[in-house]
């Protein structure tokens, strides 16, 4: 027989249960899953580093440039710094307190994001983290999916006719093209040759052509699960790294003007907000644990992952500040403007449908692991939120500075929470509770005591509040 379940006990997955305990059901209570104890993962260490690096490397990464000239370098690199640590270290306790789950050393057990808290505090943490999940997911979804319809839309415009749209105008559509060809020598020069830019469609609702092919290519993508998308993701971390050292040696043979950054900046109000947005692995962590092979290294595979992101944006952001003169918010769409060369134009494409582009089904996958995880709704009503709302609510974003303003507020709403604030709360919390040391080696080979990961944890926790509070700030000011 059993012990007796409540809100608040871990129980090992598996075992018999019954109707009226809420707690750790996880997926067998749609059946999906009748002997997880035969579940093996597939996801090597490659796959494994693809996975964190492509989730650190999403639709954030594009504002980063014009973060850079806005923010000044030194507030903007040493804001980098801090949360790369802050995020690396949040992704391990997360890590190590779903490996706390009884059964879980070795993490046997389909644990996503929101049941963890289910597990070890309570039905209304269970809840509130499922809000801020598809909230932190949904806004990077969003701003993917109009980065990536952009550039699209920037190839369109290079061909015969132009890029087309479709324009709300007075209870109606009306159809508008736009040509690259039409723009003058001054905007190709400053990178401003950009398809239904902002400032002339601010108001307007766009359906664009680049959009609709954006759809065709990764919806479909979206439906499938995190194993079938693994391939993909490789991929598109090859092509990062590629790509990557070629845009900053595209950067290097153009010239860098330092004129076109200061050290310290005037305006530091979205920094925190979008540099937020770009560390937001944690999401992918449960998922990942699940799924990944058991000789693949946690502690290895996300502190490689941290390092590899913070030189990319170094690489990419700095050094793109430091070239292009006042670079429009979408860096790709400054790119792809015509005054960088075809060369940079293609492998700018290759990028966003590559980078940019497969984050979208990533984001997709993870938002729907996370509602299906334990029963809290089907996966048909699942893809209906992870998938469809997404892609039928991203092209009112299209025609305004709205993407800059989802990840500002986004990023200090939603990611604030769930990629440093929850992490850090629930392993506070545990470890409080819970005498279970764990099998994540957080701090490497050091191994600190109770008192000390407490001690350590309230400063983790206190860093992440403060740096929350500057965002705050920030947007006000």
């Amino acid at each position: 027989m059993s012990a007796p379940v409540n809100e608040k006990t871990p129980l090992i997955i598996g075992n018999p249960i019954s109707n009226d305990e809420e707690k750790g059901e996880g997926r067998e209570r749609s059946g999906s899953h009748a002997s997880l104890s035969d579940h093996k993962g597939t996801i090597g260490m490659l796959g494994s580093i693809a996975i964190a690096v492509n989730s650190l490397t999403g639709p954030a990464m594009l504002n980063l440039p014009s973060v850079f000239q806005r923010s000044g370098v030194i507030p903007t690199i040493l804001t980098i710094i801090f949360l790369c640590i802050l995020s690396t270290w949040c992704s391990l306790h997360m890590a190590n307190t779903i490996s706390k789950v009884r059964g879980n050393a070795h993490f046997h057990h389909e644990i996503e994001y929101s049941e963890a808290f289910r597990y070890f505090v309570g039905r209304k943490a269970y809840i509130f983290t499922h809000i801020c999940f598809f909230g932190c997911i949904t806004c990077l979804n969003l701003a993917s999916i109009v980065d990536t319809a952009q550039v699209i839309d920037q190839v369109l415009s290079r061909m015969k006719g132009g890029a087309v749209a479709f324009e709300w105008k007075q209870g109606g559509w009306e159809k508008i093209r736009w040509a690259a060809h039409n723009c003058s020598g001054e905007k190709v020069q400053n990178g401003k040759c950009i398809p239904f830019e902002t400032g002339v469609y601010n108001d307007s609702q766009l359906l664009t052509m680049g959009y609709l092919i954006c759809a065709l290519i990764f919806l479909p993508m979206s439906l499938k699960d995190l194993k079938e998308n693994s391939i993909f993701q490789i991929a598109g971390f090859i092509v990062l790294i590629v790509i990557s050292f070629q845009f900053a040696l595209t950067f290097y043979m153009e010239g860098l003007d330092f004129s076109n950054v200061s050290w310290w900046g005037d305006d530091w109000g979205d920094m925190f907000g979008i540099i937020l947005f770009n560390f937001a692995v944690v999401i992918a962590i449960p998922a990942w644990l699940y799924e990944r092979k058991p000789e693949v290294c946690v502690h290895t595979a996300v502190t490689n992952s941290s390092i590899i992101g913070f030189v990319l944006y170094l690489l990419v952001g700095g050094l793109g500040a430091l070239t292009m003169p006042n670079i429009s918010d979408n860096m790709l769409a400054s790119m792809m403007s015509g005054a960088y060369g075809t060369a940079t134009e293609v492998f700018s494409m290759i990028f966003c449908l590559f980078i940019i582009g497969l984050g979208i089904p990533l984001f997709s996958v993870l938002t729907r692991l996370n509602l299906t995880g334990s029963g809290l709704c089907s996966e048909f009503v699942a893809n209906i939120f992870a998938v469809y709302l997404p892609w039928g609510t991203a092209w009112l974003l299209y025609g305004g500075v709205g993407t800059t303003w989802l990840l500002g507020w986004g990023g200090i709403i939603f990611t604030s929470i769930i990629v440093f604030i929850a992490p850090l709360g629930l392993s506070l919390y545990v470890v409080y509770t819970n005498d279970t040391q764990g099998s994540v080696p957080v701090y490497g080979s050091y191994v600190p005591t109770k008192v000390k990961q407490e001690i350590f944890l309230w400063i983790l926790l206190a860093a992440s509040i403060g740096s929350i509070i500057l965002a705050i700030i920030g947007e006000f000011s």
